[in-house]
């Protein structure tokens, strides 16, 4: 009887850990965090028109701490032609800082107002994807 309790401790203890292991696995987003992707792509120039290779572009995403935007780390830059393509997902108050080679830069924030419709999504908690296309001067 004593091997029996043995086996069955054993048994019941496998299938609750297998049950905690899928407990911890990722479901959906919780309650109150409404997800969205933004995809932002153009060309950035100078005063002059021309494009400008090499410009860091960073994500700037609002802090809940105090209310003020930290920047993320270095997204991408610039390739020859000046040309960007930045994914960022979730940030509804956001913005991209683009930073050329001698410090020069620009912030740019956006609002869902002024960007291009959602596509796709699955509710109310999943807005989908925003394409948009952002060409940005940078002023020396």
């Amino acid at each position: 009887m004593k091997n029996v309790f043995g086996v069955l401790n054993k048994l019941l203890a496998l299938i609750l850990a297998v049950l905690g292991v899928q407990s911890c696995s990722h479901g959906g987003d919780e309650y109150g965090c409404p997800t969205a992707t933004y995809i932002f792509r153009g060309t950035v120039t100078d005063g002059e028109g021309n494009t400008l290779p090499g410009v860091k572009v960073a994500g700037l995403a609002k802090s809940e701490l105090n209310e003020a935007y930290v920047v993320q780390d270095s997204l991408t830059s610039t390739n020859e032609e000046g040309k960007y393509s930045v994914v960022l997902d979730g940030y509804y108050e956001s913005g991209l800082r683009f930073t050329d080679k001698d410090g020069a830069s620009v912030d740019t924030f956006w609002s869902a107002a002024n960007l291009a419709p959602f596509k796709g999504g699955d509710g109310e908690w999943d807005s989908g994807v925003s394409d948009n296309k952002m060409n940005i001067v940078i002023k020396k």
